[in-house]
C-alpha cells in the first residue's frame, strides 16, 4: 500500500451534511399565529365571564331592593292602606336625603296606583303583561318630604338603582265602589349609576318582582 494510500485511510471521514437543525422563519411565524388565535380565544372566554359576573351582580342586587319593598309593604297588616311608609337607603351622609316616603294606595283592578304596567297591546316581546313599563315616565319620586311610587335608592357600594311600584285592586269582580281585601303588589329596580362613575347606566335591565297581599281585617 502506498504511502498516500494509508494517509487517506487514516483521516477519518467526515459525516454526510445534514439539514440545519432548529425552527425556520416559517415555522416561528405558524406557532406564533396559531399560539394568538388560541390567546384571543381566552381572552373572549375571560371577558364573557366578567360580564355575566357584573350582569349577575346588578341582578341580584336589583332583586334584593324588589324584595325589600315586598317584605315591607306585606308587613302592613290592614290593606288597602292610604298614606306612605318610610324606606331608608345607604345615603347616610347626606342627612335626610336617605329617607323616601314609599307610597301604598292601591288603584283599580287592571292599572293600579303608581308606575305604569304593560298591557296585552304594549308588552314587547321578552315582557310580560303587567310589567313594569320602563318606557314611560318616572313617576313622582319618594323623598323625606314627599310620597311616591318611585324611589332612587342608593346602596352601600355606592351604586343607585331607581325602582318603580304599583299597587293593584287584584279583583275585578267586586261592587262597583268596593275594594277588596286582596292588592297586587309589584315592584321593577333597575341600576341606573355605579359608584365612582359620572356616566348613567343607559341599558340596564330591570329586575321586576310581585306579590298579593292580604288584608288581616
Amino acid at each position: 500500500m502506498s504511502e498516500s494510500t494509508r494517509m487517506r485511510s487514516a483521516i477519518p471521514r467526515q459525516p454526510a451534511t445534514r439539514g440545519e437543525s432548529g425552527m425556520s422563519l416559517l415555522e416561528l411565524v405558524i406557532a406564533m399565529t396559531v399560539l394568538t388565535v388560541g390567546m384571543l380565544g381566552s381572552m373572549i372566554m375571560i371577558l364573557t365571564g366578567m360580564q355575566s359576573n357584573s350582569r349577575n351582580k346588578l341582578d341580584n342586587s336589583a332583586t334584593i331592593l324588589d324584595q325589600e319593598i315586598l317584605e315591607m309593604f306585606g308587613t302592613l297588616k290592614n290593606y288597602p292602606k292610604a298614606g306612605s311608609v318610610a324606606i331608608y337607603d345607604c345615603a347616610l351622609n347626606t342627612g335626610s336625603a336617605n329617607q323616601h316616603l314609599a307610597s301604598l294606595l292601591q288603584g283599580a283592578y287592571g292599572t293600579g296606583n303608581g308606575a305604569t304596567l304593560y298591557t296585552s297591546a304594549t308588552a314587547p316581546l321578552g315582557y310580560n303583561v303587567g310589567d313594569i313599563d320602563w318606557s314611560q315616565a318616572t313617576p313622582t319620586l319618594a323623598t323625606s318630604t314627599t310620597a311616591g311610587y318611585a324611589m332612587r335608592y342608593q346602596t352601600c357600594s355606592g351604586d343607585i338603582y331607581e325602582v318603580r311600584w304599583n299597587i293593584m285592586d287584584a279583583n275585578s269582580s267586586i261592587p262597583a265602589g268596593t275594594v277588596s281585601r286582596i292588592s297586587l303588589l309589584t315592584v321593577s329596580a333597575r341600576e341606573i349609576g355605579q359608584a365612582g362613575s359620572t356616566r348613567g347606566m343607559m341599558a340596564a335591565p330591570p329586575t321586576t318582582l310581585r306579590t298579593l297581599i292580604e288584608s288581616s281585617q
